[in-house]
């Protein structure tokens, strides 16, 4: 007869420990995120995000301590990854400075926090490293949407898709919301009925001079003058 040798599972306490990078000697809040206990500097919590001055500073109930004071007593981080949380942390504790490495999915990652968390600053970080990749149009859009980016940095996509002879399929029209699908079309529509140099009217966009179609797009989105917009090429 065979018999089973039966393992407890390890205790919530028992799993949890500290994570090996951004566990800091001077850190003075700890956060717990998925199983890990971080240790870090407030300071940049509390300089960057009206989300954690807050909670961090939101007193502790009597005969307490306050969240994120020690190990036994972390500040929790719930429904965030620590592998995310770690890409986030990166952009304060970077050692090579000025210096941002680092992939498209992981700026997304770090973009998603920031905003959730209102660090406004790190947000525009995000921006200007994101606009150094090449992206589709749509799901460009359908980022800088989610965001609240700058929607100037996305004239040239919205261009894109109206000088383009198919029209936004029903998957992209998905994507991009009724209100950004409603004015692509009406932007499409402008661009084919400008009368072109010779007094005819364009049977497309791709024939506009990139100026004309800059300007129809401003008007259509609503969008205010600005610094030069950003050429297709």
């Amino acid at each position: 007869m065979s018999h089973s040798t039966y393992f407890a599972p390890q205790s919530a306490v028992e799993q949890i420990k500290r994570h090996p990078k951004y566990y800091l000697n001077g850190g003075d809040v700890h956060f717990l995120v998925e199983n890990y206990i971080y240790r870090v500097h407030r300071y940049f919590f509390e300089r960057e995000s009206a989300w954690f001055r807050e909670r961090l500073g939101a007193a502790a109930p009597a005969g307490q301590t306050p969240k994120g004071s020690s190990d036994a007593n972390p500040f929790p981080l719930d429904d965030v990854l620590a592998d995310d949380f770690s890409k986030f942390l990166w952009v304060f504790y970077n050692p090579k400075y000025s210096i941002y490495d680092a992939t498209l999915e992981d700026w997304i990652a770090i973009l998603k926090l920031a905003f959730d968390w209102r660090f406004g600053e790190v947000k525009k970080l995000c921006s200007r490293e994101i606009e150094r990749f090449e992206i589709a149009p749509v799901p460009k859009i359908e980022l800088y949407q989610t965001y609240e980016l700058d929607k100037k940095l996305l004239i040239p996509s919205y261009m894109a898709l109206c000088v383009r002879q198919e029209p936004l399929t029903l998957k992209e029209g998905r994507q991009l919301g009724l209100e950004t699908s409603l004015l692509l079309a009406t932007a499409r529509e402008c661009a084919r009925g400008k009368p072109l140099a010779n007094g005819a009217r364009s049977p497309t966009a791709a024939e506009l001079e990139e100026d004309d179609m800059v300007s129809i797009i401003k008007e259509i989105f609503g969008l205010t003058p600005g610094p030069p917009s950003p050429s297709l090429t």
